[in-house]
């Protein structure tokens, strides 16, 4: 397999993954197919159902390999990372290759087969695709490395999002409740190995994004998440003293999972002006003087104590583009000016959701809470009218009229805010 895959992408370039047309009716996207003929029929399927997704799924696939045959052969290059990242991020993923050539390129193949069946939910989709199918009995593979694989492909955004603050360290409550994940526990030094195959991974799965930009501080976090990660996990299997080690990070990751909306994990460090106090600084101005009953009462501490002390059980799902709109008006990719303003709308959201949250826990206060947006158009979709309708008074709306539902056999909420009431 791994002959092959290198034969096929050793003449194709990012340049024409990025720019091809129609790339699921490609000579180079039939030849993939043919490596993997068990997924002929999931594509087909998902090509009927939604071609311009599965569109933007196989292109992700091809500069994924791309990228991850350039980091192998010593190739790679990126413009907003230096030769020592790039060395430091290599020596990783060469490190978790030799362990097993097959696993890498197998995850990268099937991490995001479940998008059809449901974008926002496409991790779990994508795994149980692979169970129910028994995809992984094409490939030479001991029981221990199918159970690793399934497990990153299920929470293969994970690393990702507590990074960017849609997460927090306590998400990892959901992996106790799963007895295939818990399956992994029976196996010696394997809970390390699949951080450690996370964390490649996700390095190479954003920047099979043409539009990434990675800095070299992303090292850095990455290393200290995993580290976290793996500290939690030795608590096990006392999952009372790793959830409470769990909620330790997180609240010590409360600013900075506030500040994702801003941007903090993408461009902090890039400017001398780019520091982490001063993001924590432009959400502790938002609400100096905002108007708002609620906030004007509050200083920061007592805020934190108050409310945001409960948004560690908050799992946000493909919520950045909204956090980032509610922070600033607007969908932005760029680093903060230093007279750059930050609306209280951001903080606001927090709160209320928080407040929410709590009063809903009833006696499971200690459970997981999923959240899902419905009705947001996506990014590059989202107009000013939309934009406009989002007041505080729509927010607080939405909160509380959010719909919920909880899972007893995973001991999870989910809950649901209706953004198409922002159009009424």
């Amino acid at each position: 397999m791994l002959d092959s895959l290198s034969k096929l992408f050793k003449n194709i370039e990012l340049s024409w993954i990025d720019s091809v047309a129609n790339i699921d009716s490609s000579d180079e996207f039939s030849d993939l197919i043919s490596i993997f003929p068990n997924l002929e029929r999931i594509f087909q399927d998902a090509r009927e159902k939604n071609r311009d997704e599965i569109q933007r799924t196989i292109r992700h696939i091809f500069r994924s390999y791309k990228i991850f045959f350039l980091i192998k052969s010593g190739k790679f290059s990126h413009e907003t990372l230096s030769q020592e990242s790039i060395t430091k991020i290599r020596e990783k993923v060469l490190n978790q290759h030799s362990k097993n050539q097959l696993i890498i390129p197998i995850i990268l193949m099937y991490h995001d087969i479940g998008r059809y069946v449901d974008n926002k939910k496409h991790p779990y989709h994508s795994y149980n695709l692979i169970s129910r199918m028994d995809l992984l009995e094409l490939f030479e593979l001991s029981d221990i490395e199918k159970l690793l694989i399934k497990n990153i492909v299920h929470y293969h955004l994970l690393i990702a999002t507590i990074y960017t603050g849609e997460s927090t360290f306590y998400g990892i409550y959901s992996l106790f409740n799963d007895p295939e994940f818990i399956k992994l526990l029976s196996y010696e030094n394997i809970i390390n190995r699949f951080i450690d195959l996370l964390e490649v991974f996700t390095y190479i799965d954003i920047l099979g994004y043409y539009y990434t930009k990675i800095f070299d501080h992303y090292i850095k976090y990455y290393d200290e998440i995993s580290s976290k990660l793996k500290m939690i996990l030795r608590f096990l299997p006392d999952k009372e003293l790793a959830l409470k080690k769990a909620k330790e990070y997180s609240h010590e990751w409360l600013e900075w999972r506030l500040a994702g909306a801003l941007r903090i994990f993408q461009f902090v460090e890039t400017k001398p002006h780019l520091t982490k106090e001063f993001y924590y600084n432009k959400l502790k101005e938002s609400i100096k003087e905002c108007g708002n009953q609620l906030l004007s009462e509050l200083n920061w501490d007592s805020l934190k104590d108050q409310y945001l002390t409960h948004s560690y059980k908050i799992q946000m799902r493909y919520s950045l583009a909204l956090l980032m709109i509610l922070a600033f008006g607007s969908f932005q990719r760029m680093g903060l000016k230093i007279n750059t303003g930050v609306s209280y709308k951001l903080i606001l959201f927090w709160t209320l959701l928080s407040k929410e949250v709590k009063s809903r826990s009833g006696n499971n206060s200690k459970s997981l809470w999923n959240v899902f947006l419905e009705g947001i158009p996506h990014w590059s979709k989202i107009d000013k009218s939309f934009i406009e309708k989002i007041n505080e008074d729509k927010i607080e709306i939405i909160i509380h009229n959010a719909n919920h539902e909880f899972d007893e056999t995973k001991g999870e909420f989910t809950l649901y805010l209706d953004f198409n009431q922002v159009a009424n």
